[in-house]
């Protein structure tokens, strides 16, 4: 009888499941204990407390929903929780979330990221998707409309995707310090506002590499991933003139540090081979950098990742073979498929829009009629008047129509205003247009924001959200106007 030898990729892991899963927890806990940390120093106790709220409500829906699976499925519901992980998809999904969503909409893309993207394939090592990936993406996707404003400001990377992404050295000067960012050595320790798990990249790193010196995980996937990412953001910064800060900011902003650590990693999503992993990795920095630059999302990691999570059968498929007999073979295929995806990417940043949000007038409070507010009753039914108020906001509008490189077309503010007649206050503030400058002035026209308004009256000191301030006045000016309207001045 012949015995035929592949010696790779088949190897033993020195790491049991369970111990890597335990190593996994720990480093989450420990980013978790940073950003309490920072949000009660920085906002108060009650922000700190609220990512130790979001974190438990992921882990007890994640939980919940795997016993409720193994109880409709037959299976011991002790044993498949403890080899099934799924705090680990809850604390990862939160950690990658903003402190301004809602703890419902968090629960409810927990339970759909355990029931739909892992569950349903068959549990833990079945699935195709990285689940706390898939269930971000229904967070962002589908309850955008229910996030709070315990943060107002905006985050890095939707800071800059105001810029395109190809903001000049001059502006990016003032930009950390204007947006409250501080400086990129701030960036790199993490205090600065930002989504809850992704600031700082010192412990994000040091956990990388406590996961490698526990032989966890494996660091190509991530250290190609950090570094393409770096090497494509240099490449088109040095074509477009900008300086090395400009892939710095890349790298620290948004989640490509901590998507390559703690997502990107995942032995079930990934391919199996070094080769695959490396092409996986060089595709989800293309991939990120595409989006950012031409597409309506502000980071582009998460869907990086799950589009690459589609790929990973084909790219095993395409590297597989002797790891060590093919090896010449294989590093070619790497080599041509990574550097073609790269063209791509450069590609796309020669020809990347170079835009900036356009400057305010002399000042936000320099009076109501510089909005050009419109005011149009609709409805007078004795009792109560209905108002439809548009106004101009901070976004340039485009005379022709063109919508920018985002595909956002700038257009006038417009609210549907309901006025109760017989106090001369607010009923209720609805958003019908929103035509502003994406990813700052939308906080000030969230569902909260809006609801702020209601029993305001001529009298009452109408106030702005920070961060948004502008496209604030511009909604002040328009419930004024709608008040005004309502008492026949």
């Amino acid at each position: 009888m012949k015995l035929v030898y592949k010696p790779a990729p088949n190897y033993r892991s020195p790491q049991s499941t369970s111990g890597i899963m335990r190593d996994l927890t720990l480093c989450l806990c420990a980013i978790t204990i940073f950003s309490v940390l920072y949000y009660s120093m920085t906002l108060g106790a009650s922000a700190g407390l609220r990512v130790v709220i979001m974190m438990a409500v992921s882990v007890i829906c994640a939980l919940a929903t795997e016993a409720v699976w193994y109880k409709c499925t037959k299976q011991d519901v002790l044993t498949g929780i403890k080899t099934s992980y799924g705090w680990v998809t809850g604390m990862i999904l939160t950690l990658m979330s903003s402190i301004n969503v809602s703890v419902y909409a968090l629960g409810v893309a927990t339970v759909i990221a355990i029931l739909f993207g892992k569950m349903v394939f068959g549990g833990f090592g079945q699935n195709i998707f990285n689940p706390a990936a898939f269930g971000e993406a229904i967070l962002m996707n589908t309850f955008a409309g229910s996030n709070t404003d315990v943060l107002t400001g905006a985050t890095p990377a939707a800071a800059m995707k105001a810029y395109g992404w190809m903001a000049s050295n001059e502006a990016f000067g003032t930009f950390l310090a204007d947006k409250g960012f501080g400086s990129l050595g701030q960036m790199f320790l993490g205090w600065y506002p930002s989504v809850i798990g992704n600031t700082s990249a010192l412990l994000i790193l040091l956990c990388f590499a406590f996961l490698i010196w526990r032989k966890d995980i494996d660091w190509q996937t991530t250290v190609f991933y950090i570094c393409g990412v770096f090497v494509i953001t240099l490449v088109i910064g040095l074509m477009r003139g900008r300086g090395l800060w400009y892939p710095l900011f890349h790298v620290l902003a948004g989640g490509v540090i901590f998507g390559g650590v703690f997502m990107m990693t995942d032995p079930v999503t990934s391919p199996v081979t070094i080769a695959g992993r490396v092409i996986f990795a060089i595709g989800a920095a293309v991939l990120t950098v595409i989006f950012r630059l031409r597409s309506n999302m502000p980071d582009g990691v998460l869907y990086s990742i799950l589009l690459m999570n589609m790929m990973t059968p084909a790219i095993d498929k395409i590297m597989e073979g002797s790891q060590i007999k093919d090896f010449a073979k294989i590093r070619n295929k790497v080599l041509i498929i990574g550097g073609c995806l790269s063209l791509v990417a450069l590609g796309v940043g020669a020809i990347a829009e170079e835009k900036a949000p356009a400057a305010a007038p002399a000042s936000a409070d320099a009076g109501d009629d510089q909005y050009k507010v419109e005011v149009e009753e609709i409805s007078n039914d004795g009792s109560t008047a209905v108002y439809h108020v548009s106004a101009d906001g901070f976004g340039l509008i485009d005379p022709d129509g063109i919508a920018s490189s985002s595909g956002h077309e700038y257009s006038r503010n417009e609210l549907e205003i309901t006025v109760d007649l017989a106090t001369q206050s607010v009923a209720k503030v609805v958003l019908k247009n929103f035509g502003d400058t994406e990813g700052i002035g939308d906080t000030a026209t969230s569902k909260r924001a809006l609801n702020a308004f209601k029993g305001a009256t001529l009298d009452t000191e109408l106030h702005t959200v920070t961060s948004a301030t502008w496209t604030s006045s511009s909604v002040n000016a328009m419930v004024k106007a709608a008040l005004n309207a309502a008492a026949g001045n």
